[in-house]
């Protein structure tokens, strides 16, 4: 069940161009019924300014050590005051939100396709799937060599390819050039990253493939109750806080 807590921040580390990487103590979570792919809602500053608490993806969740650990990209207001906060200082946070991805199924290799800031909630759902004994490959996507980050992390999972626009490191191109040229099967795509990254992904594989898509949106409650991150489906309007971030392949609507 989701609910408010002041997680103390344990570490928050530059990582990449603009990217930070938090720790944070989660003693009040209850990481039995943590799914990988669900959000932290965090409120950021003390009065009205900035109003909206920042969605931020779980990166990895520790059940051991009771830490919860998100990346994040410095995007706006929220997330640079972020940046400076310190270790030792306490955040207000709601969560685990959303509905993350499914674990348990019959695939035996599966591809991890993640975009620039929809990178970091792919790497607890590859935890999880490797402990499983799935095979993992994962190709991620970057704007320049600057901007690459957790590439060693899902090394520990298995191969991984880099795209970059810019061809500084990797494959020249995006997440999809780097999959056609990778050349392999799968049985199941998960994917997190920008809106054209999920449709390119969606279009290629949803009468090929199983797979889930985890949907990058503004999001104002990140409860569900204010309806401002709707998203069409062949189902109609879902939220995606609530109903998603993560949908099955074929699912969503594009226009």
């Amino acid at each position: 069940m989701s609910k408010v807590m002041k997680m103390k921040i344990l570490t928050n580390e530059s990582i990449a161009k603009k990217v930070f990487r938090m720790k944070l103590s989660a003693e009040e979570v209850d990481f039995k019924t943590l799914s990988p792919g669900t959000f932290l809602n965090i409120r950021v500053g003390k009065g009205m300014e900035p109003l909206l608490r920042r969605p931020i993806s779980i990166f990895d969740a520790d059940e051991k050590e009771k830490t919860l650990t998100i990346i994040y990209k410095v995007l706006g207001r929220g997330t640079e005051l972020m940046s400076f906060l310190k270790e030792g200082e306490h955040l207000d946070v709601l969560g685990p939100l959303g509905t993350g991805f499914p674990v348990q199924d019959e695939s035996r290799k599966v591809l991890l396709a993640g975009g620039g800031v929809g990178v970091p909630p792919l790497y607890e759902l590859g935890k999880r799937l490797r402990e499983n004994g799935v095979e993992i490959v994962t190709v991620l996507g970057f704007r320049d060599e600057a901007s690459v980050f957790c590439q060693k992390d899902f090394l520990k999972l298995g191969k991984v390819l880099i795209a970059t626009e810019d061809g500084s490191v990797g494959v020249e191109g995006y997440v999809t050039d780097a999959i056609r040229e990778m050349g392999e099967d799968f049985d199941t795509l998960y994917a997190c990253g920008p809106r054209a990254m999920l449709r390119s992904l969606d279009e290629a594989y949803q009468d090929k493939k199983k797979g889930y898509l985890s949907f990058e949106e503004r999001m104002a409650c990140g409860i569900g109750a204010c309806y401002g991150c709707m998203t069409e489906t062949k189902d109609g309007l879902k939220r995606v806080c609530k109903d998603g971030p993560v949908f099955r392949l074929g699912e969503v609507v594009y226009e």
